[in-house]
């Protein structure tokens, strides 16, 4: 082992080596998040939970680092993983192409200097006097300064600019710059003074509010121009050589030793895949479209584990894929749960909760807060199983009992038309709903508006549904939570609300609407078949089905009403408390009729005559899905019209950007943040960003099976503020007090240290 990497990884937090003429030199920590575009570095993150460490081991690459240095990094970042015990997950990063992972560990952002050790380049002494140096900051969360060439040329409106002169640092804030994006270069503007000159220098910004004498001197120390030569903001949208498609095509390859001991890669399958083609005496490529992991096998063997990287960056030269594109190496049983999730199936230990999510502590509070049938922490395996199949959707957000007061409309002519409340409960599959649901938090009243969407529902019907749910929250200031309900993934909140008398019948109203029938109707021969699901009396549900065996489940259990008799089928993977269920569901669709029980195998002529016959149909259904953590998206709409998604790693609630639409993918529903600040394209596109996001889900997740809630900043539900390590409620009020109080501090720190000279001018974004 190489003697720089003694202890390294026995403790948490950062460790960071470059690469100087071929050997291994720890980096000074005062330097974190400098990298110079020269060189190449190993980042290694060790993570400890409660005693036991996790590391993630990145290799940097800079752009103009030569290609022994990227192949003397690559190796020794090997020889790292080997001292760690092979467990670590690689990630390799390129520069401006960086993991929102790796970003996150400089909470300063990363800035790239010009320069590097062993490529022939010089590097800056900050200490000496040099010439004027422009940074380009860019990213309004995880922030990137780039030095750029100090030319007003290398400027534009949209974004922000740091010149360092030495004694004086100017910040420049574009006119089209927005409010996050102000403060993040501030605070690197900061970042620079304090790392680069001692905290010694000058900090001056020039906004709207800067005198005309402060812009003089700006553009004088960047060698000439004025505010009328920096470009418009479009000139500052990056071109995008290589955009994520609407629909990955994800294969599996497998990487193996033949008996001549050479190493071979074939592809074995696309989406979707199955734990079970992963083998452990071989190493496997995820192709996910965009990123490559690397699957080690416990049993592989050496040639293999040392070749599979190698083998990877050939894949990727042949499929054309840029060189920045991500590569990850991960082992057998280390699995991150970011790899899993493009695995349809895999089984997890037993001591999980279903749902395919992960629940922290602070969420089972926020649930069991309002649930009082059982205890989510102590469920038996067959209460597991019932809730994974029967709970519905979305049930991390449960904001009450379902006690409040609900009011219901259905679309009709594209204008709302009221539901009796004798009805409430029951819906048309052809139809779709808004429902206005009030209920109580420590005396004030909170809303939710659900817009439900039949199956069977047209387009047009669906897009009134949901223009009235909008429309409906401004005429509430914006106080409610928007739930898009698609027919058959109800969440278990709105389940609740009906108190086990939720039918939901084929037909729906005559509206000019493209429907199952032209008027409400659920029964044209006096058979109707009812699919009963549920796991207790308060989220029983009935679904009106074809009459025809192959609507048959053996999973669950079934009403069939006939002209003369009413059957309870119950299918052989059906519990006790689903024929519980059936009994009353029974008594709800069939009143009046002789009700006959029957068993799965058991089953008359007459009943299958009811069915038009005997015939196939499911007799399994697989729960086991990858367990999925909470995360967090960016989402921005370039000056092009172009969405833009970013993952947050490792985020807090002062990641959520008050300027844009963030989108939290819980791991089971979708919340949709919109920040007070976010443009009305976003706030009117935040829906279809959700959307998007879902149709490139690696997961078997679709748009109809996902829960989507759109919530406004300020009014963010237990449910939602319970997934972030904390919440402080006044954050939003505070933040510009914050940045007002920085503002004030280096003003003051002027004044004292050069009382000769002008004070800085406040930044306009935090008054």
């Amino acid at each position: 082992m190489d003697p720089a990497f003694e202890g390294a990884g026995t403790q948490e937090g950062l460790q960071i080596w470059r690469i100087e003429n071929f050997t291994v030199v720890p980096y000074p920590k005062e330097k974190y998040g400098q990298f110079y575009q020269g060189d190449s570095y190993i980042v290694l993150y060790t993570n400890d939970v409660n005693g036991t460490l996790s590391w993630d081991l990145h290799f940097w690459l800079g752009s103009e680092t030569s290609q022994d240095e990227a192949g003397a990094v690559a190796i020794k970042t090997v020889e790292l993983d080997d001292h760690l015990g092979g467990v670590p997950v690689q990630h390799r990063e390129v520069e401006g192409h960086e993991s929102s992972l790796f970003l996150s560990r400089f909470k300063k952002g990363v800035r790239y200097l010009k320069g590097g050790v062993a490529s022939g380049f010089h590097h800056v002494d900050p200490d000496a006097p040099y010439p004027a140096r422009l940074f380009h900051v860019k990213g309004r969360r995880n922030v990137r300064i780039r030095q750029v060439e100090a030319n007003v040329s290398s400027m534009n409106k949209g974004d922000c600019f740091i010149l360092d002169c030495g004694s004086t640092v100017y910040t420049y804030m574009g006119s089209s710059s927005r409010r996050m994006e102000r403060l993040k270069a501030i605070q690197a503007a900061n970042a620079v003074r304090d790392d680069d000159h001692a905290g010694k220098a000058k900090v001056v910004i020039i906004d709207e509010t800067a005198s005309g004498r402060e812009t003089e001197e700006f553009f004088a120390a960047l060698g000439g121009g004025s505010n009328d030569d920096v470009a418009d903001e479009g000139a500052g949208v990056d071109d995008a050589a290589f955009e994520r498609s609407e629909v990955n095509v994800v294969t599996l390859h497998h990487i193996f030793e033949d008996g001549d001991g050479v190493v071979q890669t074939r592809m074995i399958g696309e989406k979707p895949l199955e734990q079970s083609m992963l083998n452990s005496g071989d190493c496997f490529l995820l192709d996910t479209g965009v990123g490559v992991y690397v699957w080690i096998g416990s049993a592989s063997s050496k040639k293999e584990k040392i070749k599979s990287m190698e083998m990877a960056a050939q894949y990727m030269e042949q499929k054309g894929y840029p060189k920045w594109m991500n590569i990850q190496r991960v082992v057998e049983k280390a699995e991150p749960a970011v790899f899993k999730a493009y695995f349809k199936t895999w089984k997890e230990p037993q001591e999980q909760i279903g749902f395919g999510r992960v629940f922290t502590q602070r969420q089972m509070s926020a649930v069991s807060a309002t649930e009082t049938d059982f205890d989510v922490r102590s469920l038996h395996a067959e209460k597991r199983r019932l809730l994974q199949k029967n709970a519905g959707p979305a049930f991390g957000f449960m904001p009450d009992d379902g006690s409040g007061k609900p009011e219901i409309w259905r679309v009709e002519n594209f204008e709302l038309e009221p539901v009796d409340e004798n009805a409430f409960g029951f819906f048309f599959g052809g139809d779709s709903y808004v429902i206005k649901y009030t209920y109580e938090v420590s005396g004030n009243e909170r809303y939710i508006i659900y817009f439900w969407q039949g199956s069977a529902s047209s387009q047009d019907e669906k897009a009134a549904s949901a223009i009235h749910a909008v429309r409906l929250d401004n005429e509430l200031f914006g106080k409610a939570v928007q739930v898009r309900v698609v027919q058959g993934y109800e969440p278990a909140h709105f389940l609740r609300i009906f108190k086990g008398r939720m039918v939901i019948f084929l037909g729906g109203k005559a509206s000019g609407f493209k429907n199952v029938h032209d008027h409400d109707t659920y029964d044209v021969d006096g058979t109707r078949l009812f699919q009963v699901r549920g796991t207790c009396d308060f989220d029983t549900r009935a679904v009106q089905l074809p009459e025809k065996a192959s609507s048959l489940n053996s999973d669950d259990a079934f009403v069939l009403e006939t002209p003369g008799k009413t059957y309870l089928w119950i299918g052989k993977g059906a519990s006790e408390e689903e024929k519980s269920m059936g009994e009353k569901v029974a008594e709800l669709v069939s009143p009046g009729h002789e009700l006959e029980v029957v068993a799965e195998g058991e089953e008359s002529d007459d009943f299958w005559a009811g069915l038009g016959g005997k015939g196939e149909y499911q007799t399994v259904r697989d729960l086991d899905k990858p367990l999925l953590y909470p995360r967090l998206f960016h989402c921005t709409i370039s000056p092009a019209g172009c969405l833009r998604v970013n993952e947050v790693s490792y985020f807090s609630q002062e990641d959520l950007n008050e300027d844009d639409v963030m989108v939290l993918d819980s791991g089971d529903e979708i919340y949709v943040w919109v920040g007070q600040g976010s443009d009305d394209q976003e706030k009117e596109k935040a829906f279809a960003m959700a959307e998007n996001y879902i149709k490139t889900d690696p997961t078997e997740r679709t748009l109809d099976s996902t829960v989507i809630l759109r919530i406004n900043q300020g009014e963010e539900p237990a449910a939602f503020t319970a997934i972030f390590p904390s919440w402080n409620q006044d954050m939003w009020q505070q933040l510009p007090r914050r940045a007002e109080k920085s503002q004030k501090i280096e003003s003051e720190k002027v004044s004292k240290d050069q009382p000769e000279k002008k004070k800085t001018s406040n930044c306009c974004c935090c008054q």
